[in-house]
Parts: structure tokens; C-alpha cells; sequence
């Protein structure tokens, strides 16, 4: 039987049935605190499956250290927390959750877009203020049918906001690195453009990419020049996608400009404490629905499953158990 072991606490039922019904014995983190690097590198020689989250870091030195093979379960739709050692080694196999939070993080998407466009924020502000009237408004809320919408990167959450974006009867815009491998996209009113065209064509602008060389600072401080006064701009990806500081002074210089950030935000805790009736900051939440984690969890599962049992195929049926052995 193989040993696993779930740094997270929660993971849930299912998925603890659905492993341990493929032979898989799994151990739960009992400390309070995660795994220090050296508890990790003991770790990930001790299990043959370690099932992580984005806070534990897979290094390049973990896997050098590795004496047999293992499964390396992220709880994540990124792997930038893991090291790019395990693409050329041939002692880890690592499994992500690509489908799970897609539609939370969609909605939270929706959700940012149209608290700014409708003023949720500053309204409440003022009601709490003793300002209950809708002349103290720094701008009228607006309507998002009709607008133009300009999506980054065409993965499968950018999929699941064209489908909420044609509800509202948007124009589409998209940019990604590689649009000759979406163009069933464009059947759904997509229109590719460059980096550029988007941001300055964009009445609301959405990015959900990977973080990785390509994208990083992707949304420089140039790039942020280049958006319209009163646009609408959005990010759930991780925080290095786009320059933070950048965008907060476009946000302070245009009172029209609105931000919503759903970022890891302990680098900036100086920066967001200062209110701007413009600016929301929510700490990376967008895929922590409840209901995404219980998919998560499973898919995890399955995928690691899926895993063992193409190593198995790939050696001709002797089971990962006995070539762990």
C-alpha cells in the first residue's frame, strides 16, 4: 500500500475515501504550523505521495535530495511554488487541480467587475458616513451590457468569464501567447488582439493567467499608462502578474479608474491601508469557496490516482508499489 500524506487539514471525505479505495494509506499534518523546508525534504522521502498547497515550496534541492519516486499533489491550478528541477527529473510526478475553483474564481471575477461598476463599495461607505445620498457619489454607477470587455489569457477561467461576459452582451477582446490553440473562441464572439489594443481598447479588463517568465510583470507600469482613465481593471492571478504599485498610483492619479485585486497581499499591508473609494483588495480568496476546496480536494485525488496508474501502464503493469520497493 502506498503512503500519502495531506498538509492541509480539511481535506474532506470523499477524498480520503476515493484514495484509500486505490490502496492508498493517507496521513494528515498534525502540526499547527506547516512544514519547515527541512521537515518538507524529510517529508517527500518518507511518503511516495505528498499532497501540497501553494504556502510549501518544492525546491530544487528537495528533489535532488529524492532516493525514490514520488507523487507531488498541489492543491493549486499554478506550480510556481515548485521548482522546474521536477520537468527534467525523473524521480517526481506532479499533479495540479486546473478545473476546480473555475467557476468561484469566475464569480469573483463578475463580482469585482460589478461592485465597481455599481459603486457597491463607496455607496455603503457613505451610508456608514451618514452620507446616504446619491449625490455624494464621486461618479454615477454604470451599466457593464454593451461594454467592451479585454480578457488575459485564454486558460479555463478566462473561458467561463466569456460565457458570463456574452450574458451581458459584451464585445470580447482577448490576448494570449497562443491563439491559434483557442479559436474555437472565437465561435463564442472572441476577438484576439495584442497586449496593447486590449488594454487601450478595454472598457474592463480581466487577467487569469499563470505565473511563470512570460508573465511575469506582464502588467508592467508602461502597460498600465496605456489603459483608458475610467477602465476597470481586475487581477486574481498571483500578485507578480502585474505591478501593484503601478496600478494603485493610476488608481489614485484617475479617480475613475477602478481597481479590483485579488492578491496575496502581505508584501503591501503599507500600500492597502490607506481606503480609496476606487481600489478593492480582497486576500486571494477567489478559489476558497467552500465548495471549490471539496472539488479540489477530489480532483487532487483522482488526478493522483490517474497518475499511478499511467506509471503503472508505462511499466508494464508492475505496480508504482513494487518499483517503490
Amino acid at each position: 500500500m502506498l503512503k500519502a500524506l495531506c498538509i492541509s487539514k480539511s481535506i474532506n471525505k470523499t477524498a480520503i475515501e476515493l484514495l484509500e479505495s486505490n490502496n492508498i494509506c493517507i496521513d494528515i499534518w498534525d502540526k499547527i504550523n506547516s512544514p519547515t523546508e527541512e521537515e518538507l525534504t524529510n517529508l517527500i522521502n518518507e511518503y511516495d505521495i505528498l499532497i501540497i498547497g501553494v504556502r510549501e515550496k518544492i525546491t530544487n534541492k528537495m528533489i535532488r535530495s529524492l532516493k525514490h519516486k514520488v507523487i507531488i499533489g498541489s492543491l493549486s491550478i499554478g506550480l510556481d511554488h515548485i521548482d522546474k528541477a521536477y520537468l527534467s527529473s525523473n524521480m517526481i510526478e506532479v499533479v495540479n487541480c486546473p478545473h476546480s475553483n473555475v467557476v468561484s474564481v469566475a464569480e469573483h471575477i463578475l463580482t469585482l467587475i460589478l461592485d465597481a461598476s455599481k459603486r457597491i463599495q463607496e455607496s455603503n461607505d457613505l451610508v456608514l458616513e451618514g452620507k446616504g445620498n446619491r449625490k455624494f457619489l464621486s461618479k454615477k454607477p454604470s451599466d457593464i451590457s454593451g461594454k467592451t470587455i479585454g480578457l488575459i489569457g485564454a486558460g479555463n477561467i478566462t473561458r467561463k468569464v466569456v460565457d458570463f461576459a456574452n450574458f451581458f452582451n459584451m464585445k470580447i477582446l482577448c490576448y494570449t501567447a497562443h491563439p491559434n490553440n483557442h479559436a474555437d473562441l472565437i465561435q463564442k464572439g472572441v476577438i484576439f488582439v495584442d497586449l496593447n489594443s486590449l488594454l487601450q481598447s478595454s472598457d474592463i479588463i480581466n487577467v487569469s493567467v499563470p505565473l511563470n517568465d512570460n508573465t511575469k510583470n506582464l502588467i508592467s507600469e508602461e502597460k498600465v499608462k496605456l489603459m483608458k482613465k475610467d477602465a476597470i481593471f481586475v487581477n486574481t492571478s498571483r500578485t507578480e502578474v502585474a505591478d501593484v504599485t503601478a496600478l494603485i498610483t493610476y488608481a489614485e492619479e484617475n479617480k475613475n479608474f477602478y481597481l479590483g485585486l485579488d492578491i496575496d497581499v502581505n508584501h503591501y499591508s503599507d500600500l492597502f491601508s490607506k481606503k480609496r473609494n476606487n481600489v478593492i483588495v480582497t486576500p486571494h480568496i477567489a478559489g476558497c469557496t467552500k465548495e471549490a476546496t471539496d472539488r479540489t480536494f477530489i480532483e487532487c485525488a483522482q488526478n493522483i490516482i490517474n497518475c499511478i496508474n499511467k506509471i503503472n501502464k508505462d511499466n508494464n503493469g508492475i505496480s508504482y508499489v513494487k518499483k517503490r520497493n
